[in-house]
């Protein structure tokens, strides 16, 4: 039991222990992954993360990078990656809070909504803007059972990069 418990304190420890200066490093840095991502969806739209809110993309991508990391024997120390990835939970459950109660703070992380039929005609403009083809968006109409543009009042590009159908 004795050799157990050594063995995960070890494990747990980094190098030369843990000190502010290392604490202080794994949150800043953290938190500036999470802004470069939030800048990347922002940038580069919702159809970049089509199957992933911007938080559950970068929760997954920086956790399994971190792992990685740590089992590669990169800087990432093993005791360090449990606190990166609790300061990266943490900061989606803030932002996510945050959201919920702040008009300016959803603009700032999430996605608008954005039109890209109204009352069957296509919003050229917005389809270019967000980058999303009329096939896209024929493909949404066909799996809404939808098959003639007139039939759509609205075809939406969500926050979350999924296209919604409303017929009249």
């Amino acid at each position: 039991m004795d050799l157990l418990w050594s063995t995960l304190l070890e494990l747990l420890t980094p190098a030369g222990g843990w000190r502010a200066s290392l604490v202080l490093r794994i949150i800043l840095s953290t938190a500036l992954l999470f802004g470069y991502v939030i800048l990347l969806a922002q940038t580069f739209g919702a159809r970049t993360f089509a199957t992933f809110t911007s938080y559950e993309f970068l929760t997954n991508v920086a956790a399994g990078s971190l792992v990685a990391s740590a089992i590669l024997g990169r800087s990432v120390v093993e005791s360090s990656l449990s606190l990166l990835v609790l300061v990266l939970v943490l900061l989606q459950a803030g932002v996510s809070a945050w959201s919920a109660r702040s008009q300016r703070a959803r603009r700032a992380f999430d996605n608008e909504p954005a039109v890209l039929v109204k009352r069957g005609q296509w919003q050229d403009a917005t389809l270019r803007r967000t980058r999303v083809s009329r096939a896209m968006v024929e493909q949404a109409m066909r799996a809404a059972g939808v098959l003639e543009l007139d039939q759509v009042r609205f075809a939406v590009l969500e926050s979350g990069g999924e296209i919604s159908v409303v017929t009249h």
